[in-house]
């Protein structure tokens, strides 16, 4: 199982940094392999090139990422307009108190949330643990609990930077540098 793809999202639902880490990926969506010239649709309006230069450019997260981690955000949002704090674990504190767990499932990926005051973050997960491992997916969620809080921490003291601008796009490179290792130490690369 390894950490695919990650955003942080404003309360607003504003994206504020979204990136992908799934180059080697036995997903579903690669297994129609890398042909960027191809019409996604067939209609000839809008192609896969086109768009996903565009995105690059912006954002270096995979489109088909971000259409699901938008809808991992609309689950969240789901979440957290039902009654206060159900979400919540009875007692906790810390990083667990900002943990939602696993919102929802798409192809082989689960989704995660994690919600502090100002930021939520979201992240995509291959399932490639069985169900019936119970210990070994509680490890891992665990895991993914003790990343996000670290990325937390870590956009925590990226907003400390005096010329940071709060509510906007992300474009620290120690910020990105630093996810992306904790990521590669959860993915064990």
């Amino acid at each position: 199982m390894s950490l695919t793809a990650f955003a942080v999202v404003s309360q607003q639902g504003t994206p504020l940094y979204l990136r992908d880490y799934a180059t080697n990926s036995n997903l579903l969506f690669n297994l129609y392999g890398d042909d960027d010239d191809s019409d996604m649709f067939g209609d000839g309006i809008i192609t896969v090139e086109e768009t996903t230069m565009k995105q690059k450019e912006t954002w270096p997260c995979q489109l088909q990422y971000q259409f699901i981690l938008h809808s991992a955000c609309q689950r969240l949002e789901d979440v957290l307009r039902g009654n206060s704090n159900q979400w919540k674990a009875p007692g906790a504190s810390g990083m667990d108190a900002c943990w939602v767990g696993l919102l929802c499932l798409s192809d082989n990926l689960r989704a995660y949330g994690y919600v502090t005051t100002n930021v939520r973050y979201v992240t995509l997960v291959e399932d490639s643990i069985a169900p019936e491992n119970v210990q070994l997916q509680t490890s891992r969620d665990n895991e993914i609990c003790v990343l996000m809080a670290n990325v937390h921490r870590l956009y925590t003291e990226t907003l400390l930077n005096p010329f940071t601008t709060l509510h906007s796009k992300i474009t620290s490179k120690r910020f990105d540098s630093s996810v992306t290792t904790l990521v590669y130490g959860l993915n064990g690369c």
